[in-house]
């Protein structure tokens, strides 16, 4: 199974092709599973390598180590370890937050930067993460869990129900690391919407138009980032690369192979 020792921790990735490397991050509680449909869309024309963060799918589980400085560092020696030398990365929700943090420490080592759905640090998404850091503390890790997923897959029924079900299988199997995370809360604090101008690899933005919160965050993003491009898709939500798949594939085969031009 393919691990890479990094020191602190052993890092579960699956890696598909060969060509320009493409790192996909998955969201929290997640996994590599959730970039399957465009690992092997990616894998005809790049090298495409798909990392479970920390805690999360197959990689190890520690005590602490869980901000999103951790994440930008285990990114960091993941590539180094894989003898990586330029590449495009490419992150959804905590992916694009650490994407946004490789890029700003390590943005000479990127052709391009594509966040979709992204995070970002110090930008707050809802209240509601305060209250699931409450349950856990109060009840249990495992109350927490369910408590996420009741909120996180409530849009995918119906017609979706298929992506929920997806969803639902790497969320049951996350560990709740960073519940259990005695420093958490207790992390140096970042501001990313005070960073991101320093940006100056070609960018892309995509965007659901019904996940209204971080599709406004892709927006102000947008105006930060020089010369960067905003993608935001009618009717979808969270989970784009789920829920309109074809679309987004060609779009992200686009802007890679225009080296950020769309």
């Amino acid at each position: 199974m393919p691990y890479a020792d990094l020191g602190d921790i052993r890092m579960y990735y699956d890696e598909s092709g060969s060509g320009e490397p493409v790192v996909l991050l998955h969201g929290f509680s997640l996994d590599r599973r959730m970039w399957e449909d465009q690992a092997d869309f990616l894998s005809r024309d790049y090298r495409v390598i798909c990392p479970d963060a920390r805690g999360h799918g197959l990689s190890d589980v520690t005590p602490t180590g869980y901000s999103r400085a951790h994440r930008v560092e285990d990114l960091a020696r993941l590539v180094d370890t894989l003898k990586i030398g330029r590449f495009h990365l490419v992150g959804l929700s905590m992916g694009g937050a650490t994407a946004i943090g490789y890029a700003l420490k390590y943005q000479a080592r990127l052709h391009s930067l594509t966040l979709v759905s992204t995070g970002a640090a110090g930008y707050s998404v809802s209240k509601k993460f305060e209250r699931l850091d409450r349950v856990a503390r109060e009840t249990s890790v495992d109350e927490a869990r369910a408590k996420w997923m009741e909120w996180s897959l409530a849009w995918y029924k119906g017609d979706r129900a298929a992506i929920g079900e997806r969803l639902k299988t790497m969320m049951d199997e996350y560990t709740g690391s960073v519940w259990r995370d005695p420093m958490r809360g207790k992390y140096p604090r970042e501001v990313d919407q005070d960073a991101v101008d320093a940006i100056t690899v070609p960018t892309a933005l995509f965007a659901g138009e019904l996940d209204k919160v971080f599709c406004r965050l892709a927006e102000l993003l947008h105006e930060r980032i020089a010369g960067s491009r905003l993608l935001v898709y009618d009717g979808i939500g969270h989970m784009l690369n789920l829920e309109a798949p074809d679309r987004f594939n060609a779009d992200l085969d686009a802007f890679l192979r225009g080296t950020g031009k769309l």
